[in-house]
């Protein structure tokens, strides 16, 4: 096949994918199906609301209630994909939430007044960007291999819908708020990130064996393999015989990693790999009752929901990069660099506490973050922010 041919092909593919996700995942229009004289467009995704939740991911549950608080506060609500590059009519709209395309081309295309609002889920891509791709280049200098599929790097940086909207709302803690701070001067709120509470903790830690748990560590991830530091305790644990690394994670999504790591990954006794877990299955239970403690040294993350799922469902203690958002109180540990050495500390840190210590560490555990992080409370701070921001403008 001749280039020219091959470049006809190529456009015509891309132009039909296009086509595609304009004419198959056009917004949906008034979805509560009321009468208010305001109308909102809420730019995230739109799945959970042409099927249902799913529990791979939190972000189906927060459009949901967002959807829901947007339309309390007075506004039909219309909802779009936040990559949806069609034709939307901006003039009908007095509140705008959300990010991505459509929220950014309201600034190119309204001819009226009306309140932009980012719903942030992650830190300031100027600094996830920066830190994702220092963690892949950290990998070449080991490995002699580029792995930017298992970064997360955002091509678009938006800055459009982190500089000139009226609000935002945050996902995660003040490590968070930090990294959009030196370019944006509005008002910033924070809410915390949810998780889904889908077993009886009490069951679990009623029969749970503090002394054999204690060795086990879970990893708990979705893509992004390197940015969320599952390199660094693979290159832990397969040097060591004393503690176990669980892994549940997406990895036949990042194959160069899985060659790269493949002997870490399949070849070392104490290193197991689940694939991935969903939260109602009894694999997923039965993880919580093998492992003590959770470990993520992510080098960006808005609240970590993953982690947070297995805080709130088994009281698992967190030893957690301080980007990973998740304020760790008394209950968990923070490493002082995303490194070998800074995890290997915490790591033996951890292992010389008593078994009663450690019960008393996951009973606190879960105690905060299922009251913190619940549905409820997010929810609840979600309201308040969305109602003070439409009084205040």
């Amino acid at each position: 096949m001749n280039i020219k041919l091959q470049n006809i092909i190529y456009s015509l593919t891309k132009e039909f994918k296009s086509a595609g996700k304009t004419i198959f995942r056009s917004p949906i229009i008034n979805y509560y199906r009321s009468t208010h004289t305001r109308n909102a467009l809420i730019s995230y995704i739109t799945n959970p609301f042409r099927k249902e939740i799913s529990l791979s991911h939190t972000n189906s549950f927060e459009v949901m209630e967002i959807g829901r608080a947007i339309n309390e506060a007075g506004f039909n609500v219309d909802i779009a994909d936040y990559d949806y590059e069609g034709r939307i009519d901006y003039s009908r709209y007095d509140l705008i939430f959300g990010f991505g395309e459509p929220l950014i081309n309201s600034f190119y295309k309204r001819r009226k007044k009306l309140i932009t609002v980012y719903y942030g889920t992650g830190m300031h891509l100027y600094t996830q960007n920066p830190n994702t791709l220092n963690r892949v280049k950290e990998v070449f200098d080991k490995k002699g291999v580029w792995l930017p599929g298992s970064g997360r790097i955002v091509d678009k940086s938006w800055s459009i819908q982190t500089t000139l909207v009226d609000a935002m709302v945050l996902l995660g803690n003040q490590e968070v708020t930090k990294t959009y701070s030196p370019y944006f001067k509005g008002k910033i709120y924070n809410i915390p990130a949810s998780f889904y509470n889908v077993t009886n903790y009490e069951e679990i830690i009623s029969s749970k064996d503090f002394n054999k748990s204690k060795t086990h560590f879970l990893w708990f991830g979705s893509s992004g393999l390197i940015h969320k530091g599952l390199d660094l305790l693979l290159e832990i644990f397969s040097k060591r015989e004393d503690i176990h690394l669980h892994i549940c994670g997406p990895l036949e999504e990042e194959p160069e990693f899985k060659r790269t790591y493949y002997n870490e990954l399949f070849k070392i006794a104490n290193i197991h790999y689940h694939g991935f877990v969903l939260l109602n299955s009894t694999l997923f239970k039965e993880l919580l009752q093998k492992c003590a403690f959770v470990v993520f040294p992510s080098c960006s993350e808005g609240g970590s929901p993953s982690v947070l799922n297995v805080c709130g469902n088994g009281g698992l203690i967190p030893l957690l990069s301080r980007e990973a958002s998740i304020d760790a109180d008394d209950f968990g540990f923070v490493f002082d660099k995303i490194n070998i050495e800074s995890i290997c500390l915490v790591i033996d840190n951890v292992l010389q506490l008593q078994d009663k210590e450690i019960k008393e560490k996951s009973i606190k555990c879960f105690e905060v973050i299922s009251k913190r992080h619940s549905q409820t409370n997010y929810a609840s701070e979600l309201r308040k922010c969305i109602n003070e921001i439409i009084r205040f403008h």
